[in-house]
Parts: structure tokens; C-alpha cells; sequence
């Protein structure tokens, strides 16, 4: 994931986790999966040509070859606008999606292969991990409350896990389509 710093990184952070902490499990995973799609779809926007016509056809509509999560996944990657690590953390996160909105009775954020492709997105960043274990431990140090320091899911619990690495990973698309500049059109 890109770094971002200071106080533009703690509003981003701030402003994703906030918008799915108030919703149920079910909720906050598929409005997760929907923002990771804008935020990819911005990304992808803020590379390529505008548009010959003022609807953009690639992207929305029925039909449209970017239309879907995974496309827009694929298309980021292969356009180099992200690395092959942050490829692999939004398959994990469309699988946990996909978890959700196909299973409707028994889908869990607890479920142990959720946990385990959380705590796989949290590997493909070790420095990341590292990062959010040193601040939350010192928030829960600062409380009195004893967790084990070498976990971060086992720290924080799975549901506040889902949302900072939900959060984190917006915050990076964000630093990234901010930084990117748009492909040049040839003569």
C-alpha cells in the first residue's frame, strides 16, 4: 500500500471507517465491497482519457467492460496503477464480499476462513501490521485491557480488524489516485 502521512491520512482513515462502523456485519461488508469499487472506479478515471462522449461507456451502463468489481480490480492492476500485493488484498476483500452477499444465513465476519483472509491482507503488508499493533496497543495499554500484542485481529476483534483494514485500504487507493497522473493521447 502507498504510505500516507500526517493529518490527511488520519481524516481519509477517519472518514472510511466511520462510513461502515454503524452497520451490522452484513452491511458494513457489502457497502465496504461497493466503496472499494468507486474508489477503484476513481482511480481508473484518474489515469485514463476522458471519454469521447460525456457518458463513459467503459465503465457504467449494463454492458460496461469496467461495470464490475473484479474488472475494475484486474484493470488497476494491469494498468500498473496498483501492486501485485494490493491486487491480491482486494481479491480477499471481494471474496469476503462475495461471502456475504451469496450466503445469506451463514456468512460471518468470525467464520475462520474470513479471519484467515483478513489476517492474509494484513500479511501482504507486514509494516502495515506492525504499525496498527504498535497504535492499538498503546490505545488499549492506555486502558488497562490485555490482548495479545501479536495479533491485530485478536487485539481489536474481527469486526473493528474489518473496518481498519477496510479503512487502511481506502486511505491507500485514495493516496494513489491522488497521485496519479493521466496517460498522455498521442498525435
Amino acid at each position: 500500500m502507498t504510505s500516507v502521512e500526517g493529518k490527511e491520512a488520519a481524516e481519509l482513515f477517519s472518514k472510511y471507517h466511520a462510513l461502515i462502523s454503524s452497520e451490522s456485519d452484513r452491511g458494513a461488508v457489502i457497502l465496504a465491497g461497493s466503496i472499494l469499487d468507486l474508489v477503484l472506479e476513481k482511480l481508473i478515471v484518474s489515469f485514463l482519457l476522458p471519454p469521447v462522449k460525456k457518458e463513459d461507456k467503459l465503465i457504467s451502463g449494463a454492458y460496461a467492460p469496467l461495470g464490475s468489481f473484479s474488472a475494475k480490480i484486474e484493470m488497476s492492476y494491469r494498468l500498473g496503477l496498483i501492486k501485485p500485493q494490493v491486487l491480491k488484498q482486494l481479491q480477499l476483500f471481494k471474496s469476503i464480499r462475495n461471502d456475504f452477499a451469496h450466503r445469506i444465513t451463514d456468512a460471518e465476519l468470525s467464520s475462520q476462513e474470513n479471519k484467515s483472509r483478513m489476517q492474509e491482507i494484513l500479511n501482504k503488508t507486514p509494516d502495515m501490521e506492525s504499525a496498527l499493533l504498535e497504535t492499538y496497543s498503546k490505545v488499549f495499554k492506555e486502558h488497562e485491557i490485555k490482548k495479545d500484542n501479536n495479533n491485530l485481529i485478536a487485539l481489536i476483534g474481527v469486526r473493528h480488524a474489518f473496518n481498519t483494514l477496510f479503512a487502511c485500504m481506502c486511505m491507500s487507493l485514495e493516496r494513489v489516485s491522488l497521485d496519479t497522473k493521466r496517460i498522455a493521447a498521442t498525435q
